[in-house]
Order: C-alpha cells, then sequence, then structure tokens
C-alpha cells in the first residue's frame, strides 16, 4: 500500500542554452510514521437459491446483513431486476452495487462451460486476478485475486467449489492441486484466503489434511448455538475461510451488534436468537428454495504503518524557449518555478501542476535578466 504523503526535495541541475536549470532542494518537512489498524471480514458464501443457482433476494439480504469486506463467491450468477439480463456483466455490476455498494471491485471467472463460477469481491482494489482450471470439474475453475489491503501485504483470495459428487478422493486431488499452484504462484511471504464451498463430509477428510499444511483451520467459526456445520440440514461442514498462518494470527473476533463469536460465525438465519431483524434478513432466508449452504465469516485485524513521507525525485528541466521550461514529475502535484539572473535571490514565477507525469511552464512575465530557472516541491 503506497499511500504515502510527503515533502521530500533533492537537486539536480543543468546548463542548456546558457540558462542554468536547476530542481531547487530542501527538506520541507520530516517524516512522520504512525501505526494505523483495520479489520477486513472476509466471507465464504454459495448461498444461491437451490433451484437456480444464481443470487436472489435471500441471498442478497445475507450479503447485506454481514457486510463483508471479502467474499469468495460461488455460483457467481445473478438475474437482473433492471433489465440487463442474467449474469451479463451489466447484471453482475447490478448486484455488486445494490448488495455491497458501488465503491466495491470484483472478479468473476469466466471460461468455456463455466456455468457456475466462482469470484472475488472486494471493498478494496484488485490488483492482479485469475482462474486456474479445476481438472475434476468441467464448470467452474480456482478463482483468485490479488487484493490492495491496507499495509504493505497484499491479500490473495482464492474461492473454490469443491468437487462434491466426486467424493473424498476427488477433492484430496483439488487440495493437492491447489497447494501446488498457490505455492508456485503466489510470494511466500503473502497473507492468502482460500474460502468457499468445499463440500467436505468431516474434518478429518484427506483435502483438509493436506489444507492444513499450509492454511489454519484452528479457529472453527459456530453460529449461535456452537454449531460449526454449514449444510443445509447443519449436519456436515461444507464451508470455509482458511487463512494462512501469517494472517490467521491475526484474527480476531466477529462481532455483530452485541454478539461475540471469538472463531468467526456460521450465519444461519434460523437460528435464535436472531443476529438481525426480520426486516433485515427474513428468517428462513438461509433455507429459501433449497439453499444448501450456510454463509461463514472470519474477522481479521491488520495492523500497518502510514507515513507522510514520498520520494520526489529531482527533475530534469529542458528548455524549449527562452521563457518555456519542460520537466517530468509526479502526477497530481504542484511544483512552484522559480527565476533570478545571481543564483541568489530567488523569485517565485509561477506553478505548474498536470494530471500526468510532463510538466510545462511558460514565465509570462519574463525579466530580460532572469536567465535561471528553479523548480520546486513544495
Amino acid at each position: 500500500m503506497r499511500r504515502l504523503l510527503c515533502h521530500f526535495l533533492s537537486t539536480a541541475a543543468l546548463f542548456l542554452g546558457g540558462h542554468l536549470l536547476s530542481a531547487g532542494s530542501a527538506s520541507a518537512e520530516v517524516a512522520v510514521v504512525t501505526t494505523a489498524s483495520t479489520t477486513i471480514r472476509v466471507m465464504a458464501a454459495n448461498t444461491t437459491t437451490g433451484n437456480n443457482q444464481r443470487y436472489e433476494g435471500p441471498g442478497m439480504r445475507i450479503f447485506r446483513a454481514l457486510q463483508p469486506d471479502i467474499v469468495a463467491v460461488q455460483e457467481f450468477n445473478y438475474a437482473s431486476t433492471n433489465g440487463a439480463g442474467i449474469s451479463t456483466p451489466a447484471a453482475i455490476r447490478e448486484m455488486i452495487d445494490s448488495a455491497f455498494g458501488t465503491n466495491f471491485f470484483y472478479y468473476r471467472e469466466s471460461g468455456s462451460g463455466y456455468t457456475i463460477p466462482n469470484g472475488i469481491i472486494s471493498r478494496w482494489p484488485i490488483q492482479t486476478n485469475g482462474t486456474w482450471d479445476d481438472v475434476q470439474v468441467p464448470d467452474r475453475g480456482f478463482a483468485w485475486a490479488q487484493i490492495d489491503i491496507p499495509g504493505t501485504n497484499d491479500l490473495y483470495v482464492v474461492s473454490v467449489h469443491l468437487h462434491s459428487s466426486g467424493g473424498s478422493s476427488s477433492r484430496a486431488t483439488e487440495a493437492t492441486n491447489l497447494r501446488s499452484l498457490i505455492q508456485s504462484h503466489f510470494p511466500s511471504d503473502a497473507f492468502v484466503v482460500v474460502a468457499g464451498d468445499f463440500n467436505t463430509d468431516n474434518r478429518n477428510e484427506t483435502a483438509l489434511t493436506t489444507f492444513r499444511t499450509f492454511l489454519s483451520d484452528a479457529a472453527i467459526p459456530t453460529d449461535q448455538a456452537g454449531d460449526p456445520d454449514t449444510n443445509l440440514s447443519r449436519a456436515k461442514p461444507y464451508d470455509y475461510v482458511l487463512a494462512s498462518f501469517n494472517l490467521a494470527s491475526n484474527q480476531t473476533a466477529t462481532v455483530i451488534s452485541t454478539n461475540r463469536f471469538s472463531n468467526g460465525l456460521v450465519f444461519d438465519s434460523r437460528v435464535r436468537p436472531l443476529l438481525f431483524d426480520p426486516g433485515v434478513v427474513f428468517t428462513n432466508d438461509s433455507a429459501a428454495v433449497n439453499m444448501q449452504h450456510m454463509a461463514v465469516v472470519k474477522d481479521f485485524r491488520i495492523t500497518y504503518s502510514i507515513t507522510n513521507h514520498l520520494d520526489v525525485s529531482a527533475p530534469l528541466l529542458t528548455l524549449f524557449a527562452p521563457d518555456v521550461v519542460h520537466w517530468t514529475g509526479v502526477s497530481g502535484l504542484t511544483y512552484t518555478v522559480q527565476t533570478n539572473s545571481t543564483l541568489g535571490n530567488w523569485t517565485t514565477a509561477g506553478t505548474a501542476t498536470s494530471a500526468n507525469t510532463n510538466f510545462w511552464f511558460t514565465n509570462s512575465a519574463p525579466a530580460s535578466a532572469a536567465n535561471f530557472f528553479r523548480v520546486a516541491y513544495p
């Protein structure tokens, strides 16, 4: 995260056409470093209505109620209510805007035969994304995204929907393949989350044993009654949010109103006491039209440093006319242009700002003796 602001000046000088062109130098401010933190809520969501395998009213209400920052989405389809069609880019954008907000980003995998694609929704910008082929199933892959969360360490999220009908052996193959893909493509010190619908019958499956070699399942989310199972009948642990060990150490309690879930939350709208008013989530939303999975949420507290310091390199000035100066600088900054004839007392001739890196300045009131230029920031 390069959200850094400062005033840092260095010197460069160049003789050109008889004029000395110089970038002024000074250290106008002392860099200040402070610590900040933020909580990131990550959600696994295969909360589509079972008959249509797409997000409709119940799933949308669950999104709005739980307010996740990042979601690993399965069966990422949506029927537009505004005439945009089913799962068109316009329809998916409508879904994100309605459930999360217009400031959210998303990646939805596409591919030949991907009828129930995976994807990622994020409050923070998605830097890169892609999908890896899941050789065990034809209708989705392993969708992944690199997310620019606060701090210096980006978060890599993989949204998965493991093979149900193939049994535990097929899921074991998927887990082995995923481990190899993650370890060969993501930085070794990256924050990583693998989340979604694992379709596992129990937490002793070989797939989970493989995942636990590089991801943590130590904190097992539950609902208000202490039940960790996530399928419709609440008998099997289908859905997970697994984090790399360096991220798992930052897990914090998930707080919903006055309710605190130390290991994260399995959300079932039918379980009492209800976590939301009936107008926010309907009591039967988690079972609506054969919704086959519960949402799973974990929260992580990220601490990072911020500073007011940014290196602004000395610009190399070029004289295009007696009083027209050009240089390359940092877009969006305002540079001050100064002139004099003796290199002693500099006079401000004006300022220049550019939306890109190319800066031009014309001295509108040139003095015949002012044959030196200097550009300074601030």
